[in-house]
């Protein structure tokens, strides 16, 4: 029971709570109290995402760029299969929420999505914006110093990032992990406050089956990496409940990676060389849970507002590219569906009318941004079947040489 207690997924899960009941208590506030108490909410939230954020760079170079040296084998294709990995499953789970949402959204009834929000304070008075670099920067930096240290040979480079790496997991344990339940009960009191949670009634159903066929394709591809590995991939998914709770409380993939990271370490069938390299990659690259709501949530608004379904064609060719534009997305709160806005006007929203496209982008906004956090949940838990299948790709490579004893 005291393990439990201690456990961050049960922390992160009273730190929601907590923080959507605070939310709810702001509403009953007014005047000078209730200026003072959002702004101790949002100071709190600013402070900790700049530092949070600030941190995911450094977790992704010190993470991928030692793994890479850790094998001298065809790390060009480890990383060619890894992508096309991602990118595969991404297609697969737009399939099935286009299959699911064409069949199912015809028989719902929506409600009044148009419930008016309260405001927020314009500014913060404690401001810390820490410059950062962008995460598919570092990635591909990452990248290039780890195929360049294997390349040459780079002993002492190879040394220095393996002790990099022993640093920066150490400064995630005692400063990123207490800042993480100050930061996710303080966005959740705000989105409560705010009306975003009540926002979700009308949508209730649609994001029932959202979380429905998440679940499922989590399960689908944790069969098909035990079919294809030979292994029983229940022993990486019993672990991860802790970034699943974690992911929906940050809504950020990047944010949430070392907690993945945390949990795929317990698993005795994937090795460290393995996950070290393949989860900040898939963490940047792999979109299922958040494509699955996407694809949902088009069909379900385009259909609440003309009363039709979008074709199926527009809604496959939406899928690809939408899969390839939102490559580094997951770094972000919302960041598919802002990335996806401009082809979703194009493919979707060819012929209809300007005022309809604005009430389209401000319900699906709405939507999207409170039921986020499901859909980077799957994301993240269904990394961990990509990790195993990647696994016994490197272990049928030819053998791995370390290049450095360090």
């Amino acid at each position: 029971m005291k393990t439990l207690l201690k456990s961050t997924a049960f922390i992160l899960i009273c730190a929601i709570a907590i923080g959507a009941a605070l939310g709810y208590g702001l509403q009953l506030l007014s005047g000078a109290a209730l200026d003072t108490a959002l702004q101790i909410m949002m100071i709190a939230k600013h402070i900790t995402s700049q530092i949070i954020f600030f941190m995911v760079p450094l977790i992704i170079f010190g993470c991928v760029a030692p793994s890479i040296t850790r094998f001298t084998g065809n790390v060009t294709g480890i990383l060619v299969f890894t992508i096309a990995l991602a990118y595969l499953s991404s297609i697969g789970a737009a399939g099935l929420s286009i299959a699911v949402s064409q069949i199912s959204v015809p028989l719902l009834d929506f409600g009044d999505p148009g419930t008016a929000m309260r405001a927020l304070p314009e500014k913060t008075l404690v401001q810390l914006n820490f410059p950062t670099v962008d995460t598919m920067s570092t990635l591909l930096l990452a990248i290039l110093l780890g195929l360049g240290t294997v390349w040459t040979k780079f002993t002492t480079m190879a040394r220095f990032l393996e002790h990099f790496q022993k640093m920066v997991l150490t400064i995630v344990r005692k400063v990123l992990l207490p800042l993480l339940p100050v930061f996710v009960g303080t966005n959740f009191a705000l989105l409560a406050y705010k009306g975003q949670i009540d926002q979700m009634k009308g949508f209730l159903p649609v994001i029932g089956l959202v979380v429905a066929c998440q679940l499922v394709w989590i399960a689908v591809m944790y069969v098909a990496a035990s079919i294809y590995t030979r292994r029983n991939g229940w022993l990486v998914l019993k672990y991860y409940p802790k970034a699943y709770f974690t992911a929906l409380g940050t809504m950020s993939s990047a944010a949430t990676l070392p907690f993945a990271l945390e949990c795929i370490a317990e698993s005795p069938i994937v090795k460290k060389g393995t996950y070290d390299f393949a989860l900040p990659l898939f963490s940047n690259l792999h979109l299922c849970g958040s494509v699955i709501a996407e694809m949902f949530l088009v069909t379900s608004t385009y259909y609440m507002l003309t009363g039709t379904l979008p074709s199926t064609a527009s809604l496959l060719m939406f899928a690809v590219l939408a899969c390839v534009i939102a490559i580094g997305s997951p770094g972000v709160p919302g960041g598919l569906n802002m990335s996806c806005s401009t082809i979703v006007a194009s493919i979707i929203l060819a012929g209809q009318s300007q005022e309809l496209a604005v009430e389209f982008f401000g319900i699906m906004t709405a939507v999207y941004t409170v039921q986020d956090g499901f859909g980077t949940a799957c994301n993240v838990t269904a990394d961990g079947a990509l990790a195993l299948i990647t696994d016994k790709k490197i272990s049928g490579a030819e053998p791995q040489t370390r290049i450095c004893n360090g």
